[in-house]
């Protein structure tokens, strides 16, 4: 199954593929396949098929830092980064921006600055680059990349009312 988003201007498609539970003794050695892409008309293209980028158990951690951001169980900026660096996320908790010493004026009903995620995928040329690319997922966003990373670990099936929902939409498909 694939997962398709559109972050601002920017498609991305990725299909994790081979997940299974590990235990204990076998988390470090579990990788998982993905193929995925970042495009965006003619300035970008960048792709991989069958990138070793995520552990299974990444998998499962993810997921779980995904809930916690979603469920306001964050209380600071967090970062999750992988074992390899390909992808590394920033999870950002909701804001009080008339806590921050920067804002001077904030319009009534609008204190509350909304949970965001920054993925930053980092680029390869005759090894690891010091580019990369981000881009930012919002609510809706993460709630998909979540609902996507529950059905790959066999949490949820194609049948569920959720999954059903971002297939109609074309957010996830075969």
């Amino acid at each position: 199954m694939w997962l398709k988003l559109d972050l601002s201007g920017i498609r991305l498609s990725m299909r994790i593929k081979n997940y299974r539970k590990t235990s204990e003794e076998d988390w470090l050695s579990v990788w998982c396949k993905t193929d995925f892409s970042f495009v965006a008309d003619k300035w970008l293209n960048y792709c991989e098929n069958d990138g070793e980028v995520f552990l299974a158990r990444e998998i499962e951690d993810l997921a779980k830092s995904l809930d916690d951001l979603l469920n306001d169980r964050l209380d600071a900026p967090t970062e999750f980064n992988c074992m390899e660096p390909d992808f590394n996320f920033v999870l950002t908790p909701k804001q009080d921006v008339r806590l921050n010493p920067k804002v001077l004026y904030v319009r009534p009903g609008c204190e509350i600055v909304d949970i965001d995620m920054e993925w930053k995928i980092s680029f390869w040329h005759d090894g690891l680059t010091a580019n990369y690319l981000s881009v930012t997922l919002d609510r809706t966003d993460i709630e998909s990349l979540l609902l996507y990373l529950r059905l790959v670990m066999g949490e949820l099936q194609k049948t569920a009312p959720e999954i059903k929902v971002l297939m109609d939409k074309g957010i996830i498909s075969s």
